[in-house]
């Protein structure tokens, strides 16, 4: 794409001269050429664009020092997802089924699905129109696919899931598996059965080695647009609102309600049968143990609003001045 049809179609403001280069890929701005499109989307790295190579940045405010052509836009990360789906699009997959694939006899596969190696199909499964099931994945007995879903390698549904219209789930995700539940019958560990269901919204993205448990009697939901990072446990019964970001290894326990547009920071810890209001930003490592009323953010563990945290650090941090001022009044009053 000439760089002069990107400006054009993207929207963007030239700052600079322009020559009217080809523009072939996206690259970071310590490692882009000429022919390449670069981006400053965080100032941590607003240096390196005076040295990039790149024929072009993409700029939310201009740099003045900077000798590059910068192409002006509002909330450029977003433009940028644009512009990199145009240069570097994924994958084409064409329809049909793989020689070494299973489709049972009674499922509904629409023909403009794709169906890798081996993936297994199972009674009763419904695909709506251009699902990817990529190799491996196993999609269970009852389950319902909306349309343009994608399943990467090795996915594994289990009977009766739901997956909305244009969900993503990375490899090796398990949907819809037993939830943790037993009674304590004498000392031993009596399984209850787990009958409710996983249903995922519209839009939801879940990254690689995620669970998400099927519920015990109500159904385990996720709403639409939500977007769940890898090495994720959702347990059984828990509902997720819309629109919410779960990070890397966070663990919901059981009946859990997390509110729409909440974000989950990294290794966050979430009770059984705790809400956790809209809004809401809980910081990694943080443990949330009981009902968060009101939106903003929150931290540690036990989760407290973010500003009670912070005097709680600052109270640790002040203890060894502490200890030393009691040892020297002990001290001089003979105690």
């Amino acid at each position: 794409m000439l760089l002069s049809e990107l400006i054009s179609q993207f929207g963007l403001r030239p700052h600079g001269s322009i020559n009217d280069h080809e523009i072939k890929a996206v690259k970071a701005l310590d490692e882009a050429k000429s022919g390449d499109l670069s981006f400053l989307t965080n100032p941590k790295y607003r240096q390196q664009i005076l040295n990039t190579g790149a024929s072009a940045v993409l700029v939310e405010k201009v740099v003045p020092e900077a000798g590059v052509l910068q192409l002006v836009t509002p909330a450029a990360y977003a433009k940028l997802g644009e512009i990199l789906s145009v240069l570097h699009p994924e994958r084409a997959y064409h329809s049909g089924v793989h020689p070494s694939a299973y489709v049972a006899a009674r499922a509904s596969v629409d023909p403009t699905c794709h169906i890798g190696a081996f993936a297994v199909v199972e009674e009763g499964a419904v695909l709506a129109r251009h699902c990817v099931i990529e190799p491996h994945c196993v999609i269970g007995a009852g389950s319902q696919l909306g349309e343009f879903v994608h399943l990467f390698p090795g996915v594994v549904l289990y009977p009766n899931c739901v997956i909305g219209d244009r969900v993503r789930i990375h490899a090796q995700s398990v949907i819809g598996g037993d939830g943790f539940g037993y009674a304590q019958v004498k000392g031993q560990h009596v399984k209850i059965p787990q009958i409710g269901r996983v249903v995922i919204g519209a839009d939801v993205e879940i990254g690689s080695n995620v669970s998400i448990d099927r519920g015990a009697i109500k159904d385990t939901c996720v709403g639409v647009g939500t977007k769940i990072d890898n090495l994720v446990q959702i347990a059984h019964g828990v509902t997720i609102g819309e629109h919410a970001m779960i990070i890397a290894q966070c663990g919901i326990a059981g009946s859990a309600r997390i509110g729409n547009g909440t974000i989950l920071a990294g290794q966050v810890g979430v009770n059984g049968h705790v809400d956790i209001a809209a809004g809401v930003l809980v910081m990694g490592k943080s443990v949330v143990t009981k009902n968060i009323d009101q939106p903003g953010t929150y931290a540690g563990n036990p989760a407290v609003p973010h500003i009670s945290y912070q005097r709680q650090l600052a109270n640790i941090r002040s203890l060894d001045k502490l200890k030393r001022r009691i040892a020297e009044l002990e001290k001089n009053h003979g105690s």
